[in-house]
């Protein structure tokens, strides 16, 4: 299944699956206002159903959002016109790799540990090259990113139940459960999730698997990317409240900028 194919399958439980993310709700302000407090064309990359940029919209800043799955697109839309917002947002079906802006942007964002899905560092090296061109000269990138711990990742390494709750389009009790398979040589991920649709007697309904790939960066590993793109460095916080990245930091939040007078 290529990626494309896999964030289609993923869409219908994607608002599921972040809502129950420990740091969805603590990264929505932080990209909330940085979008809001920029000047000029801001972006967001991995722009999924818009959980962030309608947010952004509600505050009257228009954003244009990337993403390479039609579906995730059609969700976000739908979700748009439903807040009242659609016409403060532009969307663009395209990956990150080779997607083109209307005009130099000011801010682009990956939130939501997206730059994982750029699986090998070949594509990463592409992908934040394609930024940096799209980018103002001064234009930033904000982007986080999880801190891989292998204690952890051991200790979750199981069958887990994700979320419980009703399928919104048959009504169905859905159980939602993962399970992950990690590649230390490559620093990737397989994400395996099943859905359990189930009567009102516990008997199974129907049952439904999705994959996803994905990878993790040390963040010594970021910054030499970064930097071999040629970005500068802002600002790298350990989580959404701007506190200094350290040993026990839970993220690495990245803030690079494309200089001023540079190709």
């Amino acid at each position: 299944m290529s990626p494309t194919a896999e964030y289609d399958a993923f869409a219908d439980i994607y608002e599921i699956w972040t809502s129950t993310a420990p740091d969805s709700g603590r990264n929505l302000p932080f990209y909330v206002e940085a979008c809001r407090q920029t000047p000029g064309l801001v972006v967001e990359l991995g722009v999924g159903t818009g959980r962030i940029a309608i947010e952004v919209a509600r505050t009257g800043k228009p954003l244009t959002g990337v993403d390479s799955s039609a579906e995730m697109l059609h969700r976000c839309r739908t979700a748009a016109r439903a807040a009242g917002v659609l016409n403060r947002l532009k969307l663009i079906h395209a990956d990150f790799r080779d997607f083109s802006l209307p005009e130099p942007a000011e801010l682009i964002t990956i939130p939501f540990h997206t730059i994982g899905h750029l699986v090998t560092m070949q594509d990463k090296q592409v992908g934040l090259r394609r930024i940096y061109d799209q980018l103002a000269p001064g234009g930033r990138l904000i982007f986080d990113h999880f801190v891989y711990d292998p204690q952890a990742a051991e200790r979750y390494s199981g069958v887990m139940l994700r979320a419980e709750y009703a399928n919104p389009d048959t009504g169905q009790d859905t159980l939602l459960w993962m399970t992950t398979r990690r590649n230390h040589k490559t620093q990737t991920i397989r994400i395996i999730t099943w859905t359990d649709e189930i009567d009102g007697v516990g008997v199974l309904v129907r049952r439904q698997y999705r994959r996803l790939s994905f990878s993790w960066l040390e963040p010594e590993q970021t910054r030499m990317l970064l930097e071999g793109t040629g970005f500068e460095i802002e600002a790298l916080y350990g989580d959404f409240d701007r506190s200094p990245f350290g040993e026990d930091s839970p993220e690495q939040i990245w803030v690079a900028r494309r200089p001023i007078g540079k190709g």
